[in-house]
């Protein structure tokens, strides 16, 4: 699929150096799509494999909610049965009956060859404790499979973030090498004539394209970088291995964490997951209460053949009545089951009492470490600054003869080094943003 080629505007703080921003136009491959971290995420929530088992998870668990209500609904069998008898059976009857001796019986078979029913039988539950309980039981494990999808989603959110900040900095990167990569050709050039003027020597030109070289051996290692971030975004996306990609330029932080609602995925998973284990502890002491049914039966049976035209006699059969189940002695089973799921129980509690103090250091550490990486990158952008001061400051004195090439080569590094923190710092203070939001239970709006 082609894309129309899209026009990328570059931040705020990159203007100050235009041809940064216009480098990192050029780097997107010819027609590549420029996608948003939020174009991405939409995607990957899309194609994610995990999200789309979530979502079987979350499906598998509503079907068996509905299998448990199916438990209470009122159930209807019909039957037929065709019986043919080589041997009539036998039924003892007492001699007395045909003037035999008291406490004797006499063997007589009865009945006709062929027999046929056809009948209904409806069961009604009125009273079904373990039927109430495994409905509780299934309702709290859908309520956890949703909560285990929606951290699932926040999985993929994490991570497709984390790629994505990755590839934004591995992308900058490059632009930053190739503004460096000009200077460094211009330096060469500028040296290579001063040694033509024998106002320099030939070591120093020689350092100049070492210089030089050395960054365009980084600049090939940091493109095939790029390409395996690329591929790992396109996988999470569900894009072909081909398909042209680009990531927007890294911008700062400049908007303040989603609130949300202070309650983390993990936070509200842990307190379903003590709701169900109530609810598997409540359903297997259901399993002493006595349980009560109707009962509906209606039927018809068929003797033959009787007489010359072969017929077949047939005789209605039905009543209506109640069954009451009560469990008087099961073995030791379910109190030992009962016992074990107790246990289960006050270790979730622990768990989740663990989980709480956990998660408490976690927001408080976020915070200082998102004020922290706020301040870094103030910090980190006013010394970019300064150090692009410094070395188009010492480029000038070199000129005019006032620098020695040793500071050049000392100016250059301490600006690319400048460049990656800066880049640093943009990003962790994305991560910490992203953690924050976590934490805040916000990641997801």
């Amino acid at each position: 699929m082609n894309h129309k080629p899209v026009i990328i505007t570059a931040a705020p703080v990159l203007l100050r150096w235009p041809l940064v921003a216009a480098l990192l136009i050029s780097l997107a491959p010819l027609h590549a799509q420029v996608m948003s971290l939020q174009q991405c995420i939409d995607s990957a929530l899309v194609h994610e494999h995990r999200i789309k088992i979530a979502d079987a998870d979350e499906r598998i668990a509503d079907a068996r909610l509905r299998e448990a209500r199916g438990g209470m609904i009122p159930k209807l069998r019909a039957g037929a049965d065709y019986k043919y008898y080589f041997d009539q059976p036998y039924q003892l009857m007492p001699s007395t009956i045909f003037g035999g001796p008291p406490d004797t019986y006499r063997a007589i078979q009865f009945g006709t060859p062929q027999n046929v029913t056809a009948n209904l039988a409806l069961q009604v539950p009125i009273y079904e404790p373990t039927a109430f309980g495994a409905i509780q039981v299934n309702k709290e494990a859908a309520a956890v499979a949703g909560i285990q999808s929606e951290r699932t989603r926040e999985d993929v959110v994490l991570e497709v973030s984390a790629v994505y900040y990755n590839a934004q900095i591995v992308q900058s990167r490059l632009a930053f090498m190739d503004s460096n990569l000009v200077n460094a050709e211009e330096l060469v050039r500028s040296v290579s004539l001063l040694h033509e003027q024998a106002l320099a020597r030939g070591t120093d030109v020689d350092r100049m394209k070492l210089q030089r070289d050395q960054l365009k051996t980084q600049q090939e290692q940091v493109k095939s970088q790029r390409e395996q971030v690329l591929d790992v975004l396109r996988i999470f996306m569900g894009l072909p291995t081909d398909a042209p990609l680009a990531v927007a330029p890294v911008e700062p932080v400049t908007e303040e964490p989603v609130a949300g609602s202070g309650t983390t995925t993990a936070m509200r998973l842990a307190d379903q997951s003590l709701r169900l284990r109530t609810a598997k502890l409540g359903l297997m002491q259901k399993a002493r209460y006595p349980s009560l049914s109707g009962q509906g039966f209606y039927g018809t049976t068929g003797f033959g053949t009787i007489g010359p035209d072969d017929r077949f006699d047939f005789y209605p059969t039905s009543f209506l009545g109640l069954q009451l189940q009560v469990p008087l002695f099961q073995g030791t089973i379910v109190q030992h089951r009962i016992k074990a799921e107790r246990f289960e129980l006050e270790k979730a509690e622990e768990q989740r009492a663990a989980l709480k103090d956990r998660e408490g250091m976690e927001r408080r550490a976020a915070e200082r470490q998102f004020t922290v990486a706020q301040g870094t990158v103030a910090n980190a952008e006013a010394q970019l600054e300064l150090a692009g001061r410094i070395r188009s400051n010492t480029v000038a004195l070199h000129k005019q003869g006032l620098a020695a090439i040793s500071d050049l080569v000392m100016v250059h590094q301490a600006h690319r080094e400048a460049q990656q923190n800066y880049l640093d710092a943009l990003v962790d203070l994305r991560k910490a943003q992203l953690e924050l939001q976590r934490l805040n239970g916000g990641l997801l709006k």
